[in-house]
C-alpha cells in the first residue's frame, strides 16, 4: 500500500473537522511553487462525502454542487464546507476548459468527527518489546529511541521478569527532554505456567512479588482454583488460576493485563494448550488481549489465527475483545520493530486515559509488515478512522518523530552527541502538529 497522501504536496487544514451543521473553512496551502500552480489554476471546487447516495451509473461529481471558495494573497485556496455527517470527504479541485468542461487536477480529503471521537487524540505505541536486560540485543535507552524512530507517542519496554529496565527506558528519553510517553512494564512469567501476561504500566513488579514470597502466589492460585468449574481438569485449572491471579495483581499497581500471543508455536506446538486458550478467552479476565504480536513473515499465520478467533470470540460475547498489536521485538535494529502496533483513542497524553482508552475499547491494532497493506483490528468506526490516519495524517507524524529518534540514536550508539540540543530545538512539535489537524 503507498501510504504517501496529496497532504505532502498540498496541505488541508484543519484535517479533522466536528461532524455537525455548521458552515467552516478549510485552507489548501501548496508546499512547493510547482504544486502551487495546481491552486492558481483552479476554476472550481466540489466536496462530497465519500459515504453519499449515488445514482445508479451516474458518477457522483457529476452532480454535486460546487464549492464557494475564495483565494488569499499568498495563493492559499479558502473554501466554505459543510460536514453533517461523521466520515471522509473528498475535496476536487478541477481545471475549466475552453468547451465549458472542467478536468480534474487534484483530489484531496478530509475527516469530520462527531463530538465524542473528535474530542480524543490518537496516540500510537508498542508496550511489548525487550532489551539486553533480558534476551533482547539493545540496550533500554536504544530501544525506546528506536520507539520514537518509528513514530510512536508512547511506548513501555516489558522484558522477560523485569520491570526495573523499564524505567531505565524512562529515565533516558527524559534526560535527553524527549516527549514520547515512556511508561514502566514487564513480561510476567508465573511459576509453572506456561501462559505469557504483559503488565503495561503497573506501579510495581508482579514478577518481584513472585519472587519475593511465592507462597503469596500458591495460596493465591489455591484459593482461585475454588471458584472454577470441576470439570476443568487440575492442570488447566491451574494455568486459568494462575494466569487470573497475575491479571488481577496487575491491576491492583494501576497496570493493564495483556494475555500475549495466544497462538505462538514455538517448536511446533502451541506454547498454551487449545483448552487453556478457549477459557481464557471466553473467561476475558485479562484488560486486552494481542491480536497482533511480534510474528517473523513466516509466522503471519499465528497473527491471522488469533485474529480470526478475536472476530469469533466478538461474535459470540455481548462486549469486544479489547484488541493491541505489540512487536514483541528482541532486536529492533532487525525484524519487527515498528510492524505491529495499538492506535489508542485517548483524552489526554498519560497513562491514565490511554489505559481508560484500551479498556473500553477505543484501541485498534495494526499489523504492518514491510511492502504489506495495513491489517487492521478493531471497533469498524475507529478501523475506518484509522486508515484515513494511516493515510493522511501519519506520514508527517512518523517525519517528525524519526528526525527525534534517529539523533539520539545517533548519540546512544556513539555516533553523535547533539540529541539534547536536537529535541531542545524540536520542543513540543509532534504535539503540536497533532493539535494543528483538528479544527479549532
Amino acid at each position: 500500500m503507498n501510504l504517501t497522501s496529496p497532504q505532502k504536496y498540498i496541505t488541508v487544514s484543519p484535517l479533522l473537522l466536528r461532524a455537525d451543521t455548521h458552515a467552516k473553512e478549510i485552507t489548501l496551502h501548496a508546499g512547493t511553487p510547482y504544486v502551487q500552480k495546481f491552486l492558481d489554476d483552479t476554476a472550481r471546487i466540489l466536496v462530497y462525502p465519500m459515504d453519499s447516495v449515488v445514482p445508479t451509473v451516474v458518477i457522483l461529481h457529476d452532480e454535486t454542487p460546487a464549492a464557494s471558495f475564495r483565494r488569499a494573497e499568498n495563493g492559499d485556496l479558502i473554501l466554505s464546507v459543510q460536514t453533517p455527517e461523521e466520515g471522509e470527504y473528498t475535496i476536487l479541485l478541477d481545471k475549466a476548459n475552453a468547451d465549458g468542461t472542467f478536468t480534474e487536477l487534484f483530489t484531496l480529503q478530509f475527516y469530520a468527527l462527531k463530538d465524542d471521537l473528535f474530542v480524543l487524540n490518537p496516540y500510537k505505541g508498542d508496550f511489548h518489546m525487550h532489551s539486553s536486560c533480558s534476551d533482547g540485543r539493545q540496550p533500554p535507552a536504544y530501544v525506546a529511541a528506536t520507539c520514537r524512530r518509528n513514530g510512536f507517542d508512547f511506548m513501555a519496554l516489558t522484558d522477560h521478569f523485569q520491570y526495573a529496565p523499564s524505567l531505565t527506558a524512562q529515565k533516558a528519553m527524559a534526560d535527553f527532554g524527549c516527549t514520547m510517553l515512556v511508561f514502566s512494564g514487564e513480561e510476567v512469567h508465573a511459576p509453572d505456567n506456561p501462559v505469557h501476561i504483559v503488565n503495561f504500566g503497573g506501579s510495581a513488579s508482579v514478577n518481584e512479588l513472585i519472587k519475593k514470597d511465592e507462597k503469596i502466589y500458591r495460596d493465591g492460585i489455591a484459593e482461585y482454583m475454588k471458584f472454577l468449574p470441576e470439570s476443568y481438569d487440575e492442570l488447566t485449572k491451574f494455568q486459568i488460576a494462575a494466569s487470573e491471579w497475575v491479571y488481577d495483581q496487575i491491576r491492583i499497581t494501576g497496570g493493564l493485563a495483556i494475555y500475549s500471543h495466544p497462538f505462538w508455536a514455538p517448536r511446533h506446538h502451541y506454547y498454551v494448550g487449545a483448552k487453556v486458550n478457549d477459557i481464557m478467552l471466553q473467561r476475558r479476565n485479562f484488560d486486552a488481549v494481542e491480536v497482533f504480536g511480534g510474528f517473523y513473515l513466516e509466522q503471519t499465520e499465528s497473527n491471522m489465527l488469533s485474529l480470526s478467533r478475536w472476530q469469533q470470540e466478538n461474535l459470540a460475547g455481548s462486549q469486544m475483545l479489547n484488541p493491541v498489536g505489540v512487536s514483541d521485538c528482541h532486536d529492533c535494529d532487525a525484524d519487527l520493530a515498528g510492524w505491529y502496533y495499538t492506535i489508542v483513542f485517548a483524552e489526554k497524553p498519560d497513562f491514565k486515559s490511554i489505559a481508560a482508552a484500551i479498556r473500553n475499547g477505543r484501541c485498534v491494532a495494526v499489523h504492518q509488515q514491510p511492502g504489506c497493506f495495513p491489517i487492521a483490528a478493531g471497533e469498524y468506526r475507529l478501523v475506518k478512522f484509522t486508515y484515513f490516519l494511516l493515510r493522511e495524517f501519519y506520514p508527517r507524524h512518523d517525519e517528525l518523530c524519526r528526525d527525534e529518534g534517529e539523533a539520539m540514536r545517533r548519540e546512544l550508539s556513539g555516533n553523535g552527541s547533539d540529541a539534547a540540543k536536537v529535541l531542545a530545538l524540536y520542543g513540543n512539535r509532534v504535539w503540536e502538529y497533532m493539535a494543528s489537524v483538528w479544527e479549532k
